[in-house]
Parts: structure tokens; C-alpha cells; sequence
């Protein structure tokens, strides 16, 4: 048999004797060569046939899953990506009847790999995601492709498959009420789950070793447990190089971290109410198709007008509407119709002489937008659309999204993944200028950014570092002795996101999963890390809001001190990125329906202001 099989793939005809003691060594180099010339194909065939042998064979199975991973990539890299949101990207990814059977095949492959607890020494896998001209990652995988490597690969596949089946399947809405139990998990996210769970389980309880090549967690200050010192290894290199491509050397390591919940300003530094927030009407500005789902809409400091992003051919731009045009917006005035590439993320600075807002023109294959993305990068421009100027200069891989003025309009904060990670940075600007930046904080979780509180002294984030993907508001100090230190100011499981605060400091707005229970619950509830959410929170935020599995989120308040906490829109749907108006009287919010497609921009006036 053995002999035979030797003749099949090519060598010449042996003893079978000398090839029971010899094959595993000629074959695991000959896959060897093949995986490093990036030949999937040819090694997927030679691991099969040893399979097909031994099917115990462990290398031979870790090979198999290897090449289908790989096979997998190339599926998305064939693609063109479109110049869209980061859902019709996916739409588009997974509308490939080749690519849905390749990920089919490759998630048993993780499934079986795992099972059997394999593990697979390889020299050198050649990883590139992206165009080849200007790519998102190019790099070398080296070392040991462990079990914990295994489940992470099944986990990354289930959570395709379900976001597969939910693009090509007819949307449902969920059906939960209220007050109700969350209903359970789906079975490809509940295996999803499960997969991460056993990756965390091998994770920490096997130190990394960086001379090894197995990745994982090193544990730095040799205390034992991992926490914040320690180091998270991903074993992929600048080809040629023994340079880790993600270097979290200098970044926090976040196991998970439950902190109490605290409040944005005590009660008895609250400024006197302006309004009840009790009584309000909301009027569609613009609704239908040319709304999209990207971020970013803004005020004018006098509240007479409204930017937002709105599609003109196929494409993101920057248009300026009468804040009173409940009518559709006749009175529009497209700013960057004629500029390339899409152009969202606006925001309006408090002094009225500039737009800072967020443009992918500068890569030619960036991916996303202002809530996610690969290539986006920071401009502003003058109020009426004149002086475009790029003030960042960031990699493909990289976005720039999120900015938002402080209240003086002479400091900006936003979020930038240009070091790998989804990190928090503070400037000085002056509008069309911005001075040197300041990290606030590195680490391996994923954070937004949404504004300054009333002081100054802190800005107002998201981050999910309660647990994977569990998303909560918090203020981060970036100045005095404790710059980067963080309250939480919300701690519900579900997802809470878009915080604002009132011009006079003393309300905070946002976006919250918690009036209507939903399946993805299950996974945010802190018992799986959040150290790999750096990397999951584009998928994750699809399979977070679309049905059935999904949360819908609607308008929240709740007074700076967090006292008071109510839904001020009660539809059922998604509400998304929104504005105060510099009086303190409206809200402008996108609010979305997955199940039909319909996306509208919003102005909640509240009715009951002195």
C-alpha cells in the first residue's frame, strides 16, 4: 500500500518497508515546500492521500487544514473589493457558490484538527489578505500551528458560515419581547462559542515561548497569570525578517476585566437641567435609499443645518441639509460630489469653520467606512466643501474613524488600528492642521471613540474589554497622573455604543441592545476574553445586529452621574451614530431596519426645554 502510494505522488518505487520507516519525513517535506511556495492545491493532494492511509495521521490533518485555510483566503482575495460598507462586502464575499463549499470544507478540516488535538511544525506559510500591489497583510505564519490554533480557525469559519447563510437567507425579525429570556445562540455561533472557549482554556494555561514559534501568551512579568504586563504572540512575521507583524510588546494584555460601574460626573457637580428629556418628537430628515449605514452626521454650531453622509452614485459623500427640512432635505448641498472615493465620518467643528470627516480616496483597495474598516484616513475641509486637506497618513491596513471635536473645537479624538490595534489618539488641531498625536491607551481589545467629557479631562469611548465583543461606555483620563485610566459607565451584557454628551454635561446619549433580549447575549457575557477583538469586531459587529440572532439597540439617556437610565425610541430596529445639537434640543441618529432594508436619518426634538 504504502509503496503504491509512493508511486502516486510521484517517487520513485520502494521497499515497503523502507517506506513505513521513511514516508512521514519525505512527505511532511515535500507539504513542507509545497505550503511555502503558497502551492495549496498540491498540498491539499499530497495530505489527503496520507489521510486516506492513516487517517489518524496528525500532521497529515493539520496539513489538510493548512491548505483549505489558505484556499480560503485566496477566495476573498479574488474579489474585488468594492468601494462599500463592510455588510455589502460580505454580501458580495460570500455570494460565490466556490467560496461557500471551500469554507464548508475548511471549517470540518478545524473541526477535526481540534478534536484530535493536532498540532504541526511548519517552517514557513506564506499569508497574504489583500491586493498583492497594496496589501492588508503580508507575511510569514512560522513555527508550531497549535490545537488552540485549530479552534480559533473552526471559530473564525463557523462565524463565516453563519454570516453566509444569514446574507443568502431571508431575514427574519426577532421575535423576542421585552422582559422576555434571550432566545439561544444559533448552532454555527453556539459552536463558535464553544471553539473560543477551548482556545482560551489552551491559551492560558500553556505560557508561550517566543523561541519555540508556538504563539499564545507570554507571560512576561513571570507571575504566573496573565494580566496586563504579559504579552499576546501572534506568530506572523515581516517576510524575511524576524519582525512580529503584530507587535503587542508595548500593548496591555486584557484576559477580561468586569470594572464596577462608575459615573461620568458626580451628582453634585451636575449643572441644572435644561430640559426634562421626557417628552420629545422625532422627524424623518432623509429616509430611503441613498441613506447607508456608514457614521458620521452633524450639527451646525447654530443648528440651522445638517451634515451628513449620503450615497450619490454608489458612493459615500458629505452632503449639508436644512436642519428643518423634514421634507426629504430638498435645500442639499453635496460638499465632496467630484472628490474621490467615499467620504462619511463628518463632523462639525464647534467654532464653524471647518468639516473634519473621514475619506478612503487615498487606497485604492480600502475596505469599510467610518465604523470599520481597512484604509480610511482623517480630512477636513471648509464648510463649504472647499480645501480639502488629509491630515493623517496612515498604511491600507489601517483606519482613521470616529473623530470627534472637543467642545472648544481645539482638540480632536479619534481611533486609529495603524499599529495593529484599535488604539485611542489625541491632538491638538486647529481645524486644517493637527499637531502631534497622543496614544491614550495600546492593548488587545477594540475601542471607538465618541467625544470629550464637559472638562476636557477625559474622552467618552467604547471598548470591550469586560469580555469578547462585550461592548460598554467608559471615560478614559488623558490628563494628570492617570492618563489611561478608565471608568465604565455602563456595564449591561448587551451591546452599548454611539455615547455622546449634552452640550452642557449633563445627559449622555447612546445606542444600547438592552430593551429587547437577543441571542448574541450568550457570547458577551464575559466568560470568553476579549484578547482577539482587535481582529473580530468587523465580523462580530455583523453577526451582533443582523437577525435573528442580533440585538436591536435603541436611543438611550442617562444623566452624567448614570441616574435615570430610559429609551427614548422604543421602534424595534437599530439606531446607530448620532449628534447633539449645540442647544442641547435635538438629536440627530441614523436608525436602520435589517429586515427591510430601510435606512433613515432622524431629529429627535425634545419638547419639554426652558
Amino acid at each position: 500500500m504504502l509503496s503504491v502510494l509512493i508511486g502516486c505522488l510521484g517517487g520513485p518505487k520502494i521497499d515497503p518497508r523502507e517506506a513505513a520507516l521513511g514516508l512521514q519525513g519525505r512527505l511532511q517535506t515535500a507539504v513542507a515546500g509545497e505550503l511555502a511556495a503558497a502551492k495549496w492545491d498540491d498540498a491539499l493532494s499530497t495530505c489527503e492521500a496520507i489521510e486516506a492511509a492513516n487517517p489518524r495521521d496528525c500532521n497529515a490533518r493539520y496539513c489538510d487544514l493548512i491548505a483549505r485555510t489558505m484556499i480560503v483566503v485566496d477566495h476573498m482575495n479574488e474579489f474585488d473589493v468594492p468601494r462599500s460598507s463592510v455588510s455589502m462586502f460580505f454580501h458580495a464575499l460570500f455570494g460565490g457558490p466556490s467560496f461557500k463549499g471551500a469554507l464548508e470544507r475548511a471549517s470540518r478540516s478545524a473541526d477535526s484538527a481540534a478534536a484530535m488535538a493536532c498540532e504541526y511544525d511548519l517552517p514557513t506559510v506564506p499569508l497574504l489578505i489583500g491586493s498583492p500591489d497594496d496589501p492588508i497583510l503580508r507575511g510569514d505564519v512560522r513555527g508550531r500551528w497549535t490545537t488552540r490554533d485549530a479552534h480559533l480557525l473552526a471559530a473564525m469559519f463557523d462565524s463565516m458560515r453563519y454570516l453566509l447563510d444569514v446574507a443568502l437567507g431571508s431575514k427574519k425579525a426577532s421575535t423576542t419581547a421585552p422582559g422576555t429570556p434571550a432566545p439561544p445562540l444559533p448552532p454555527l455561533l453556539a459552536a463558535m462559542r464553544d471553539h473560543l472557549l477551548a482556545e482560551d482554556a489552551l491559551l492560558f494555561t500553556q505560557p508561550a515561548n517566543p523561541a519555540v514559534l508556538r504563539g499564545g501568551w507570554l507571560d512576561r512579568n513571570g507571575d504566573g497569570a496573565p494580566n496586563g504586563p504579559d504579552e499576546l504572540l501572534v506568530d506572523v512575521f515581516v517576510p524575511g525578517t524576524d519582525e512580529r507583524i503584530f507587535d503587542f510588546s508595548k500593548a496591555e494584555f486584557v484576559r477580561g476585566e468586569g470594572l464596577v460601574q462608575g459615573a461620568l460626573m458626580p451628582p453634585d457637580k451636575l449643572p441644572p437641567a435644561r430640559c426634562d428629556y421626557r417628552k420629545s418628537h422625532v422627524d424623518d430628515l432623509v429616509r430611503g435609499s441613498d441613506v447607508s449605514t456608514t457614521d458620521g452626521m452633524s450639527f451646525s454650531p447654530d443648528g440651522a443645518r445638517i451634515a451628513i453622509p449620503l450615497l450619490e452614485g454608489g458612493k459615500s459623500q458629505i452632503e449639508v441639509l436644512d436642519a428643518n427640512a423634514h421634507d426629504g432635505g430638498k435645500k442639499r448641498q453635496c460638499l465632496t460630489c467630484g472628490q474621490p472615493g467615499n467620504n462619511d465620518g463628518v463632523r462639525w467643528r464647534p467654532t464653524g469653520d471647518a468639516l473634519l470627516f473621514v475619506s478612503d480616496r487615498d487606497h485604492p483597495f480600502a475596505l469599510g467606512s467610518d465604523g470599520a474598516g481597512f484604509g480610511q484616513e482623517l480630512y477636513a475641509m471648509k464648510p463649504d466643501g472647499t480645501q480639502a486637506t488629509r491630515l493623517t497618513f496612515s498604511h491600507t491596513w489601517a483606519t482613521n474613524y470616529h473623530p470627534n471635536w472637543s467642545a472648544d473645537g481645539k482638540r480632536i479624538v479619534w481611533g486609529s488600528s495603524e499599529a495593529r490595534a484599535w488604539d485611542v489618539l489625541v491632538v491638538d488641531g486647529s481645524g486644517m492642521h493637527l499637531g502631534p498625536a497622543r496614544r491614550v491607551v495600546h492593548d488587545t481589545t477594540w475601542w471607538e471613540t465618541h467625544g470629550f467629557s464637559s472638562d476636557g479631562k477625559s474622552v467618552i469611548v467604547t471598548n470591550t474589554r469586560a469580555g469578547f465583543l462585550s461592548s460598554d461606555i467608559y471615560a478614559v483620563d488623558i490628563e494628570g497622573g492617570q492618563v489611561g485610566q478608565r471608568r465604565r459607565l455602563t456595564t449591561n451584557v448587551a451591546w452599548d455604543e454611539h455615547a455622546h454628551l449634552s452640550p452642557d454635561g449633563r445627559e449622555l446619549a447612546w445606542i444600547s441592545g438592552r430593551h429587547r433580549p437577543a441571542a448574541v447575549e450568550a457570547l458577551n457575557d464575559g466568560t470568553i476574553a476579549p484578547l482577539y477583538d482587535f481582529f473580530w469586531i468587523i465580523p462580530g459587529i455583523l453577526f451582533e445586529f443582523e437577525p435573528p440572532a442580533g440585538y436591536t439597540t435603541e436611543l438611550t439617556l442617562q444623566d452624567a452621574d448614570g441616574a435615570n437610565v430610559r429609551a427614548l425610541t422604543h421602534d424595534g430596529l437599530i439606531v446607530a451614530d448620532n449628534e447633539w445639537s449645540a442647544d442641547g434640543r435635538r438629536i440627530v441618529f441614523r436608525q436602520s431596519d435589517v429586515v427591510s432594508g430601510t435606512n433613515a436619518i432622524r431629529v429627535m426634538t425634545f419638547d419639554d426645554c426652558r
